[in-house]
């Protein structure tokens, strides 16, 4: 029989065991709670004090999991909106570059292409390509 190598286990996945095992607890120990608090609502004499403990835990859990429903909801509709924000700007500056590379006719000097540099004062220098 052939021996097995040992299961390596990375730091994400020590972490993913650690942080489900601590939700586990976590939720045991709610549960403990409210049967603690089921049990004594019984003894105390309240009249259907198990059943009242009973819902308003499931109340205050399906109000926990909505409320975290609803702000994911929200983030993934934020997210989904500013990609489309940003796909649009970028759209828009990629189309507007085509209406701006075509020729838009002489500018007020009359000339169509400017070939040269400018000097230190602002001067230009060099050949114009005038329309006439």
């Amino acid at each position: 029989m052939p021996t097995q190598n040992p299961v390596q286990n990375s730091r994400a996945l020590r972490w993913a065991y650690a942080c489900g095992m601590s939700v586990k607890r976590g939720y045991r120990k709610l549960k403990a709670f409210e049967s603690h608090l089921a049990e004594r609502a019984v003894t105390a004499g309240m009249p259907a004090g198990k059943l009242l403990v009973r819902g308003s835990f499931l109340i205050a859990k399906l109000a926990l999991i909505g409320g975290l429903l609803l702000v994911s909801v929200w983030l993934v509709t934020f997210f989904m909106m500013m990609l489309a924000v940003i796909t649009l700007i970028w759209f828009r500056a990629f189309v507007g570059s085509d209406h701006q590379e075509e020729s838009p006719g002489p500018d007020y000097l009359g000339a169509d292409l400017y070939i040269g540099d400018f000097d230190d004062n602002g001067h230009y220098i060099g050949d114009s390509k005038s329309s006439n």
